[in-house]
């Protein structure tokens, strides 16, 4: 069985072999691809003597993990052009040619755990809030199948000559748009849920039989968008924040529950934040993914001044 490097050294020169005759044109480039919480060894499938920032990208750490449980190389490799000509389909069709240019209206927020990303930081463009770092990326698909898109490293902004400030101030437009926010009570969240899962309404009616019974200030709320993907971006927008709170009639705690949505209840309802620090920490550890995880500390809302500061660590306020 080969080792991970002769592996990799294998596969940039016999993966094309396995692809159609189009790719005759093309070349692999291995780029280091930061993920959530991580980062991967990516291999892209670029045009040959062409600058292209977005393109066909296969991860070998992956195709490694399937290599040692199958022992075949020949298997991964043909399993792997199979997976990478379906979900091409969900991506533009030039997607080879695509252009930042044409994307600067699709460019939005992602927000991060500064400490368990220092190397996607370090890659590109970033600026701090509390304990997360915001970075960038460029949308090229949104629909019901899921969201696709790049991160905008630092070669990719120095060469289209974008600086940190003209892409907050894109994506401080476009995420919004491109990803309406919604808030609804976590009871409605809930219900969403099991009928995903199958369960019967009258089941679900009556798992809730006082859902209207309770007062505003004892209702908790779920943020996240329209297609619950990076909903966290909500800390960025503080009228969001400020409409739910608004709602609930106190100051509130903003709970990460994970980089797609935040939970966000009163103060009223906890004499003090520890308990719920530990809740977000222990709700981490046992059943979020890694690469869904935002932070181990929480916020505070201020309905006076609509200022968000950080808790759990020294306090923070969001500029």
């Amino acid at each position: 069985m080969m080792d991970f490097e002769s592996f990799k050294e294998r596969v940039m020169k016999e993966f094309l072999d396995y692809m159609p005759e189009r790719y005759s044109e093309c070349e692999l480039e291995l780029r280091k691809v930061p993920k959530v919480n991580t980062c991967l060894t990516g291999v892209v499938i670029k045009p040959k003597e062409k600058c292209s920032f977005c393109g066909p990208t296969f991860y070998l750490e992956r195709m490694y993990d399937q290599y040692k449980n199958c022992e075949s190389f020949e298997k991964v490799m043909a399993n792997q052009a199979i997976y990478l000509e379906e979900s091409l389909k969900y991506l533009p069709k030039d997607i080879l040619d695509l252009d930042l240019t044409a994307l600067k209206d699709k460019i939005v927020f992602q927000v991060v755990n500064t400490r368990e990303n220092q190397e996607m930081i370090s890659l590109c463009p970033h600026r701090e809030l509390m304990d997360l770092t915001v970075v960038y990326r460029a949308i090229t698909n949104v629909d019901e199948e899921g969201v696709s898109g790049f991160l905008i490293t630092n070669d990719i902004a120095k060469a289209e000559e974008l600086t940190e400030k003209a892409l907050y101030a894109m994506a401080k437009k476009n995420t919004k748009k491109l990803f309406p926010f919604k808030s609804e009570r976590i009871e409605e969240t809930m219900m969403r849920m099991m009928k995903r899962w199958g369960a019967k309404e009258d089941d679900i009616d009556q798992s809730f039989p006082y859902i209207n019974d309770v007062p505003e200030n004892e209702r908790v709320y779920v943020i996240s968008n329209k297609y619950e993907f990076f909903g966290a971006n909500a800390l960025l927008y503080k009228d969001v924040i400020g409409n739910v709170a608004k709602s609930i009639g106190t100051d509130c705690y903003i709970l990460p529950s994970s980089v797609h949505d935040l939970v966000v209840l009163s103060t009223e309802i906890f004499d003090g934040s520890t308990k719920l620090i530990n809740l977000v920490r222990e709700t981490n550890n046992e059943h979020v993914r890694i690469s869904d995880r935002l932070s181990d500390s929480i916020y505070l809302y201020s309905l006076d001044n609509g200022k968000i500061n950080q808790i759990s660590a020294p306090l923070e306020e969001v500029s």
